[in-house]
C-alpha cells in the first residue's frame, strides 16, 4: 500500500469530505492518523479512541 502523506491527493479527499460534514481534524491530530494508517496496524475503535484521548481538545 501507498504511504499516505500529509499533502497527497488521498489525504486531501479525506479532509475534503470531513468539510463537507462540517468536520476538521487539528494538524496533530491529522499527524496521528496519517501515522497510524501508515503503521499498517488494523484500524479499530480502540485505536481511534486511543489517538483522540491524547489529543488536546
Amino acid at each position: 500500500m501507498k504511504q499516505l502523506k500529509q499533502n497527497s491527493t488521498e489525504m486531501n479527499t479525506v479532509l475534503k469530505n470531513l468539510e463537507l460534514e462540517n468536520l476538521t481534524l487539528s494538524p496533530s491530530l491529522q499527524q496521528k492518523a496519517i501515522d497510524i494508517v501508515n503503521s499498517g496496524k488494523k484500524i479499530t475503535p480502540s485505536i481511534i479512541k486511543g489517538a483522540l484521548n491524547h489529543e488536546k481538545l
